[in-house]
């Protein structure tokens, strides 16, 4: 297929090629379109073309034509502040759909190609390309990687899930001075208190989700290019994005669409309490294991009256915080925050109270006054974990 046709023929892509009608084809085009060919694809303005012309120069490996993908990529507008529709899954239009595909197949290019692409750009582009920008922030020098990946691990753009994770998991291997404690100070601990009868046992307790399918329907005359997602789970494909004590991978899949992680999640990767106190442990250079807590405890106590219960509860509290204060203080030891700051960095401990005595005794009233750090959960323990 001569590259004319790709531009004048509808469905005439990958292995499904159909006949295409009323083409009007000049009688000499190479198989290959030239250099001057894809920079002038990649200077349309037209979306379509830009993917061609992305693609294009990956299949031919040109590198001469990576400051036409550069520029692409540094005049990318991101897509949200341009969105009129506000609502929490807003629809594109299909030229914000054509553009999106387009600056997807020029990043594509871009990391296969092995580009250093600015920081700057990629402030830009991560709002919209999480996943492709957390492969292109880890090959970053530090110098430059640092100040944007504390930025991606504070605010991270919607759907940069992923992106946070990376984020995080560089600044562990290459801390910025501050990072532990705020860190540390980033983790949820949930505790759930269960008020039991003496002798009987608390319940237990679990939750379960599920997300649906992507549903990926090819678009006609468009080419396949690479998207990406992260992973924890080394595969048969997979390249490694930031090494560490939980390595994290990319895997490439080709579409002729942008695919976006479906609820937001990419391949289950989040950084959630769990996955930050092994960040922890990583900053300490000790295994996970280790940290004398966790991030999510159950304490029974058995009622004997209401006087014992808030004693049983700030004595529990004082526990975990003393717990805390180690991890903080073996932090400051190791230089990566001053001794001050990261004793008021501790972790933020939620508390859920669970009345189990059934219809005995008086209801229980909740503590007005707690420890800093510590506050009443106002929601179900399995929401908001971030």
């Amino acid at each position: 297929m001569t590259s004319l046709h790709r531009l004048f023929c509808a469905g005439c892509l990958a292995a499904t090629l159909t006949p295409c009608v009323g083409a009007q084809v000049p009688p000499s085009y190479d198989a290959s379109p030239s250099q001057n060919t894809i920079r002038i694809w990649l200077s349309s303005e037209d979306p379509r073309l830009e993917a061609w012309g992305a693609h294009d120069a990956l299949v031919t490996g040109d590198r001469t034509l990576t400051p036409d993908l550069l520029s692409l990529a540094s005049h990318w507008l991101p897509i949200s502040p341009r969105n009129s529709d506000t609502s929490p899954q807003p629809q594109l239009s299909s030229e914000q759909k054509d553009e999106r595909n387009a600056m997807a197949a020029v990043l594509d290019a871009l990391v296969q190609m092995n580009v250093t692409v600015p920081a700057e750009t990629l402030r830009t582009l991560a709002p919209d390309f999480g996943n492709a920008v957390a492969i292109l922030l880890a090959r970053l020098p530090n110098e430059d990687a640092n100040p944007l990946s504390v930025d991606f691990f504070r605010s991270p753009p919607e759907n940069g899930l992923g992106l946070q994770y990376v984020s995080a998991a560089l600044l562990a291997l290459h801390p910025s001075f501050g990072f532990a404690g705020e860190l540390l100070a980033s983790i949820r601990v949930r505790a759930t208190m269960y008020v039991i009868l003496p002798g009987s046992a608390a319940p237990g307790r679990g939750y379960s989700g599920s997300c649906g399918a992507y549903n990926d329907q090819p678009r006609a005359n468009w080419p396949v290019t690479g998207q990406y997602a992260l992973t924890k789970l080394k595969s048969d494909g997979a390249t490694p994005v930031v090494v560490g004590i939980d390595p994290i991978y990319a895997i490439r899949e080709q579409s002729t669409n942008y695919r976006e992680d479906f609820c937001g999640v990419s391949e289950g990767l989040y950084l959630g309490p769990n996955e930050r106190v092994r960040l922890v442990a990583e900053l300490l250079g000790v295994p996970s294991e280790s940290i004398p807590w966790q991030t999510e405890v159950v304490k029974s106590i058995e009622f004997q009256s209401p006087q014992q219960v808030d004693d049983a509860i700030l004595a529990f509290v004082a526990e975990q915080q003393e717990k805390y204060q180690e991890t903080a203080d073996a932090l400051a030891e190791r230089d990566l925050d001053t001794l001050s700051d990261t004793r008021a960095s501790l972790p933020e401990l939620d508390l859920e109270l669970d009345d189990m005595r059934g219809q005995s005794g008086d209801p229980l009233v909740k503590l007005l006054t707690l420890p800093p750090r510590v506050e009443w959960a106002s929601s179900p323990w399995w929401a908001g974990r971030d």
